[in-house]
């Protein structure tokens, strides 16, 4: 009896230490925002950022237009089933949402997990490619010139050691500049841009230059973060009000969406992540893909500006191998003998594009495979490569197209 309360005096203790040490160690750092890291993480049971953290920031909303495009319910609806070992790979990987378009046709819907078709999650960093596509956007009005002049014409932080840095460079993440991409370390850049609220600072502001900018494919949320102030700058609008009027209005989404805010109700939207929608009006950026930017007839965004937004950048990784996965802001994939480019965001999730076969895949959850593609040539960078459920889910969505087609 004496020695288990010894032993747990000196738990009692060490835990005490570990505490004040790791207070005074926040503290010294002056990184304050490790604080909120932790509320909004651990003390709810989680070692990171979930999809259902609308609530822990300020956030703008993404406003819908009068007028629904709901989308057709196809007659398989119903009456579809997913083979039961695909299934049981889905759900092994905690699921909120699988859903599966074929031209304006709903063919597949179901939800896990408390989510259902009423339900925003968190897109993570899938908000990338829309901020891309923006730019696109306002590169077609002109509002932007040119995509190869410099991001100093925009940003006076970018006059400097900075000033050779184009947005081509910040859309392929090739700008050469430091950064630490990691939600796990709470002494991250990441994780310090997603919890903080001096997100002008910490993405505008690096010095640090490590490699010639247009040159390595390096992914860096902060160089997403900078396309978000270029595009305040351009258009005098936030993104949020942007998207609206640029995208989400014309697309008739069925609900608002939401897009986190890095302090108060002033501030500017997290660009590099928290894009709050239903997993149907997800669907509707990957037909917008699908139709390089045409919706229903209408070009939202050019199709040469979305022609190479689905294009491998011409550079390298790291490593030295050729970037055989990213184009602006977004992923392609060259594993099938078609076409698929996707949207991607931390835990898994997806929006799929297929224009051979006119389908879109949207997948929701809260988990990833740990394992990746081709790990001996990707060197098991988890940044600059594919996961390995990537082609389960494409091999499911294209079995549920062929079975759609026989009602």
């Amino acid at each position: 009896m004496n020695i288990i309360k010894k032993t747990l005096k000196w738990l009692g203790f060490t835990i005490l230490a570990l505490l004040i040490i790791g207070n005074l160690v926040i503290l010294i750092s002056g990184r304050l925002y490790i604080y909120k890291g932790i509320a909004a993480t651990y003390l709810r049971g989680h070692i990171r950022p979930t999809i259902y953290d609308l609530d822990v920031f300020e956030n703008r909303t993404v406003e819908k237009g009068a007028t629904v495009q709901a989308w057709d319910e196809h007659a398989s609806l119903d009456h579809l089933t997913i083979k039961s070992n695909d299934r049981k790979r889905i759900e092994e990987l905690e699921p909120a949402s699988f859903l599966v378009l074929w031209g304006d046709s709903l063919i597949y819907e179901e939800y896990w997990n408390g989510h259902d078709r009423e339900k925003v999650g968190n897109s993570f960093s899938m908000a990338k490619s829309i901020v891309s596509i923006l730019v696109g956007v306002a590169l077609d009005e002109g509002k932007i010139k040119s995509i190869d002049e410099p991001v100093a014409n925009y940003l006076p932080e970018f006059n400097d050691e900075k000033k050779d840095i184009t947005i081509r460079h910040i859309l392929t993440m090739s700008s050469g500049l430091s950064w630490s991409e990691s939600y796990v370390s709470p002494f991250c850049d990441v994780a310090e841009l997603y919890y903080d609220t001096d997100d002008r600072d910490l993405a505008l502001n690096r010095r640090d230059i490590e490699e010639k900018p247009g040159e390595i494919f390096d992914y860096k949320s902060g160089d997403t973060q900078v396309l978000v102030y270029i595009l305040q700058a351009a258009t005098g609008q936030s993104v949020s009000e942007y998207a609206s009027e640029k995208l989400w209005k014309k697309m008739g989404a069925e609900s608002e969406a939401f897009w986190s805010l890095a302090g108060d109700g002033s501030s500017t939207e997290k660009g590099f992540c928290c894009f709050y929608a239903r997993s149907r009006d997800f669907l509707r950026l990957g037909r917008l893909v699908n139709n390089r930017g045409n919706w229903k007839g209408e070009q939202l965004v050019s199709q040469s500006y979305m022609e190479e937004f689905c294009t491998l950048a011409p550079l390298k990784k790291r490593g030295g191998e050729p970037n055989n996965c990213y184009g602006f802001q977004y992923w392609i994939y060259t594993g099938m003998d078609y076409e698929v480019t996707y949207f991607r965001g931390m835990n898994g999730q997806y929006i799929i594009s297929i224009p051979e076969k006119d389908l879109v895949i949207v997948r929701t959850g809260s988990a990833v495979d740990d394992r990746w593609e081709n790990t001996e040539t990707e060197k098991n960078d988890d940044l600059v490569g594919h996961r390995k459920e990537l082609p389960d889910y494409i091999r499911i969505g294209v079995d549920l197209l062929e079975q759609a087609k026989k009602f």
